[in-house]
């Protein structure tokens, strides 16, 4: 028995079709969150396949859609991974400020685009001046999960 190149690709679409199907189930269901990454894998593993099966069999209008979903998906995991690194930095941050006491060690998480915004992650260690505003903070100091 040969296997043709027709059912590789046939069956290639269905896991990608399965891919996304899980992923939207597992949102619906809450077990996972549209900002996981799990989510964003799932959904950009299969929107790629099926663009691939979409373009071998010249669906336009589905090449084009899974197009778009691949590159929210690439968006998407792009942000998760920037927001990862901020996190871990966050974190060190707040290792160093509890390690010295020194209130310049501050950590700040910003969500938006204006410099000025923020929430302090950590408040100073020992006897240190906790830091008025966030604008006094350098702005290396600053993490933007905006961007």
């Amino acid at each position: 028995m040969t296997i043709s190149l027709l059912t590789v690709i046939t069956a290639f679409g269905w896991i990608g079709a399965i891919a996304v199907v899980l992923a939207y189930g597992m949102v619906s269901k809450g077990r996972w969150t549209a900002d996981s990454l799990p989510f964003q894998l799932s959904n950009f593993a299969g929107a790629a396949v099926m663009l691939v099966i979409a373009i071998a069999n010249g669906i336009w209008p589905s090449a084009l859609a899974n197009v778009a979903a691949v590159v929210i998906g690439a968006a998407a995991m792009r942000t998760i991974a920037r927001a990862r690194r901020a996190e871990r930095a966050a974190t060190a941050q707040l290792a160093a400020v509890r390690a010295t006491g020194d209130p310049r060690a501050v950590a700040v998480v910003d969500g938006s685009a204006d410099p000025t915004a923020g929430v302090l992650v950590a408040e100073p260690a020992g006897d240190a001046e906790p830091v008025a505003d966030v604008a006094e903070l350098p702005r290396q100091e600053r993490v933007d999960l905006a961007a």
